[in-house]
Formats: C-alpha cells, structure tokens, sequence
C-alpha cells in the first residue's frame, strides 16, 4: 500500500528544504559585464494575444491544451510543461539574462530536498506554483510544490517505495543498483501528474497535493515525464520488455490506450526488411550476416516478446497532425552486455522516431535511423518539434539527437529523412570518417537522455553529449579510461556542426536555449554553464557542489528572470550527490 504525507507552508521544514539569499559575493566566475544590448535585443516578448508576456506572474487558473501548446514561449511566467512547449523546443523569448551580463547572474534562492541522488526533475512552474520531483532514496520520492519567487515549500507528498520497483532497478545491469532518477510532472487542469518509481501514474490536487487517483501501468518503474493533451496524459515507460507508451483519461485515471514498441508478428513484426546500410549513409554497411539471420529467424523467433526499445522519456506532441512522436531506445542486446548471438532482422522499432495517433495510439508513421544495433548506439532522447524554410515554404519537421552523434530531420507528416547530419562527437571508432556514425562495440557516444534544445534566434539545435568506453559493461567491471562530453550545436538545414564545447567529464542532463544569446547545460563535475548561443563560447560558469545532471528551464515572475536546474549528481557519472534546486537571477 503507497502511503502518503504532506507538509504544509508553515510547518517546521528545516530539516527538508532550505532557502538561501544569496549576496552578491556568490563564487561565480565568468567573463566581465559588458554594455547593454540595443535594438531589438531589448525588446520584450509578447504573447500570442499581443499582450506582454514578460512579468506577468499573477496566479494561472486551470491549464489548458492552448497553454500548453506553445508554453513558455506564450507565456513567460510559466513553463508548464517538461520540455516548455509541446514541441519540446526548450526555448525561451526572455532576453533580461543576456550574453552581455550574464557574468553577473548569481543564485537568488537554493532549496534542498532532503533526498540525495540523481537529481534529473527539469521544474515545471505556473507563476508562482513550481513543482519538481525527487530521485528515489531508502524506498521514498517526492513531490514538492515550491515558490518559484522564493523556493519556499508549499507542500510536499511522499512516496513510499515498493519492492517492484527496487528489483526493476536492479536488473538493468549496467547501471548502479537502485538507480532511481524522476524527471518530472505534467500540470493539467487543477491537477499534478507523475510517473511514479513505483511504476503508478499519480494525480494530485495543484493546491493540496492531495493525492485524486493511482493508477498502475504496465511499467514497474517510471523515470520520464508524462506529457498532457486533450484530455489525456500520455506517459512513456521504463522496463518494459517490448518498449510501451500508455495513455490515461485526466479526469479519471481510465487507460485509453497501450502503444508497443515492438510490435508482434500479427502487427507486421520486429523483422523488417533487413537492412544492410545505415539509413542517410548508404555507403555505412551494418555488416550483417543476413543469411545466418534469416536461417535462424525460427529458432529465435520469440525474440521479440523481451526485445527492449524503452520508450521512458517524454512524448512531443504534433497537435496540429493530432501526433504525439516518441523515440523507442535501443534492443536488449546493448541494454545489457549483449548476448552470443544477436537477434536476426532490424530489431523495428528500436532506435527510431515513431508518430502516434493521439485519440487511439495507432502509429501513423515510424523511421528507424539504426537497424540491427548490436553497438549500443542507442539513445531515447525525446524529439524536438519545429519548422524549416526550404525553397520558400514552411517545412514541418522533427528532430533526433542518436546515440551514435548524428542529428536526424525528418518530415513531420510523413516520416521521411529531411537531412542527416555530420558527426557532432567523433571519436577514434567513428565509422565513414568525420561525417560518419559512431558505431562502436559496447561503448557510448553521442547523446543518450538528454533533451535538445532549438533556438528561434540562430536555428541551430543544441545538445549535450557523453562518451563512456565500455558503457554498456555489467556495472561491477571497470569502464575504459576514454570518458568525456561536449556541449553541441548544429544545422538542422545543412547538417552541418556549428560548432563544439569539450568537457572533462560525460554530460547526462540538458539544454536551454534563450532569446538573450545564450545556452544553459549543467556538468556532471557540479558546474552549471552557459554558452554564447553563435560561437559556443563559455561565457559563465557557477560552481554548484554536485552534479546538474537535469535540463534548465527559465521563466519570469516579479518582473526578474530566472533560471532553474536540478543538481544533485549522477549515480553512474558523479559520485558527489546532492539534492538542491537553485534559480539564478540578476542581482
């Protein structure tokens, strides 16, 4: 039975939540204040009804889909949803933090949690009301409503653990025992949703956190955000053998549909048509030995019932195609150390961008970027919705960041490659040179969780990234020394790298990209940066104590901008853990 606690504004929280004023003497280095901008560098964002959009914090009613649609962007004192809009673009018009002063930007408030690990909870703020989730720790999690202005607690619920959950966390072999990050929630209506680590979808009332309803899913174990639509909540899954997304009626709990990723033999199955070249790059064989695959398919025809292609992270919503695309990771045999012989035929649909119907979870189109992945090239970071220009008129599309560092476009109707881009991480392994696939044995580079951002502003897309030599080994054996990250950006119209920042250490969290010229990444070394938004300069830099391994976001209430992030290290990347959500502001 999931026992349940709150604790009030008022009630004696010091032991859980701390909130700091900083002074202005805060150890944060960067580069010196420069002038003001000019121009339309200075002007203020608006919302779509032509009203100012900056500052305006009063209490926000009832979320709707048009709220959600295009999110922070719409509305400046929200971000309200996981990746701030529905298309997940992580973008944000506010310009008050920008290139030339952000050297000054300093931690106006700090509130620890109480529990220690990795803290991955991207905030979702509705003015004043924030709300962020914590990582599991002895069997707890949480849900905290702060206030955005001061970090203050409003209330809190928590989760108590089950024994499901702590074995699905054991299982995944390569990843430290009890691993147990959260990502966060989805606001709809009055209420909070979130999938729970004990593999439940959860509502809660925005002003109590009294818990509406719980009901199960199919996962024992949840670690992304759900997403809202149309009167659903559309949740993606953990530790499920064949990779599913569930949806949920928002009012009652009722599930209205289970999409697999992995569809059965009556489906059309996970065969596909054995491909020998990587899709974009013909000239890339996949070096397969189709013959031995198809003459065993009989033998190992059941491969498909514990095929893998998890589908944890949040779903981006087309609502204008009424689609919602999600991005099914990579099979079994690089989840864990692979077995002695692969699976026969493309494994479908791992490793891929899949369009789903909203109203019936029927699946309208899917590209599968890397068939037949026996490298662990695999990477369920979600897709980032937005338009090109091409010969004069609008092109929908969708983008993918891959664990094998290429940059997928795709048509966003019809699910055919718009460009592929060059390798924006090349390592040793890289396979057909520098603008080749890094398609190696075990290992990891490229981006894997971490959500990407677009930038209305230079039209490049951003990302961070790891490489980790022997990822993918059982977690008592020893990684190979070849262990780094990079902050990326790159043209989704060429293909082309913009440009590239390397850090000492693989990065697991996020991006931000703002109006004010810049872009937002946290290290797993307990550093939160940003980056000139043209050159990749870093440009500032805030010593944290643990790990940002969580995507930023930002908003504006009382007329100041702020910027969040989660740090609180990285089981598998940062042994200093921690449990603090900290906004910067100007002072």
């Amino acid at each position: 039975m999931t026992r349940w606690t709150k604790r009030w504004r008022g009630s004696r929280v010091d032991r859980l939540t701390m909130v700091v004023a900083v002074l202005a003497l805060a150890g944060a280095c960067g580069a010196p204040d420069r002038s003001a901008p000019t121009g339309a560098a200075a002007t203020p964002a608006v919302s779509a009804a032509g009203d100012p959009a900056v500052g305006a914090d009063e209490a926000v009613g009832a979320v709707t889909d048009e709220m959600l649609r295009d999110g922070h962007r719409a509305r400046t004192s929200t971000w309200p949803t996981y990746g701030g809009d529905w298309g997940q673009t992580r973008y944000s018009p506010l310009t008050e933090i920008r290139r030339e002063n952000v050297a000054r930007l300093r931690p106006a408030w700090i509130a620890q949690t109480g529990i220690v690990g990795s803290f991955e909870s991207t905030p979702v703020v509705l003015g004043r009301e924030m709300y962020v989730t914590t990582p599991g720790e002895g069997g707890r999690q949480r849900v905290v409503r702060l206030d955005s202005a001061t970090g203050e607690v409003v209330w809190q619920a928590t989760i108590e653990g089950e024994k499901a959950s702590e074995q699905a966390a054991t299982e995944d072999l390569h990843l430290p025992a009890h691993f147990g990050p959260n990502r966060g929630v989805a606001v709809y209506g009055e209420r909070v949703y979130m999938g729970t680590l004990n593999g439940t979808l959860v509502a809660l009332e925005r002003a109590t956190g009294r818990r509406v309803f719980e009901v199960p899913t199919l996962s024992p174990r949840i670690t992304g955000a759900p997403v809202a639509v149309r009167g659903r909540i559309v949740q993606g899954l953990s530790f499920v053998d064949r990779g599913a997304v569930q949806a949920f009626d928002a009012e009652s709990g009722k599930l209205l549909w289970t999409w697999y990723a992995i569809p059965s033999p009556e489906e059309g199955g996970w065969w596909g048509d054995f491909v020998e070249t990587l899709p974009g790059r013909p000239e890339i064989s996949l070096d397969r030995d189709i013959a031995w695959e198809k003459a065993n398919r009989a033998r190992l025809a059941d491969g498909w019932k514990t095929g893998g292609a998890s589908a944890p992270m949040t779903p981006t919503v087309d609502d204008e195609r009424g689609l919602v695309y999600v991005t099914p990771g990579g099979p079994d045999p690089t989840a864990f150390p692979p077995p002695s012989e692969p699976h026969p035929g493309d494994m479908r649909w791992t490793n891929s961008v899949c369009a789903l119907r909203i109203e019936d979870g029927t699946t309208a189109w899917c590209y599968q970027y890397l068939p037949h992945d026996v490298w662990g090239a695999s990477g369920p970071t979600p897709a980032i919705r937005f338009n090109l220009t091409r010969d004069g008129r609008t092109l929908p599309v969708v983008g993918k960041f891959t664990g094998m560092a290429n940059l997928y476009v795709l048509d966003a109707e019809k699910g055919t490659l718009v460009t592929r881009s060059d390798n924006y991480m090349p390592v040793a392994g890289t396979v057909g040179g520098e603008a080749g696939s890094n398609l190696i044995r075990g290992g990891v580079a490229g981006t894997i969780w971490s959500p990407g951002a677009y930038s209305f502003d230079t039209g490049l897309l951003y990302s961070v990234n790891q490489r980790i030599e022997g990822y993918f080994l059982p977690r008592e054996e020893k990684r190979g020394s070849e262990r780094y990250g990079s902050v990326a950006a790159v043209n989704p119209m060429t293909g082309k790298v913009a440009w590239t920042q390397k850090t000492d250490q693989p990065l697991a969290g996020g991006v931000l990209a703002t109006a004010g010229g810049l872009v937002f990444a946290g290290r797993s070394t307990g550093w939160f940066d940003a980056y000139d938004a043209a050159s990749g300069e870093r440009v500032w830099s805030f010593r944290t104590g643990a790990g940002c391994n969580s995507a930023p976001m930002t908003y504006q209430v009382g007329g100041r901008q702020y910027v969040a992030v989660s740090c609180g290290g990285h089981a598998a990347l940062d042994p200093q853990g921690g449990d603090a959500i900290i906004a910067f502001a100007l002072p």
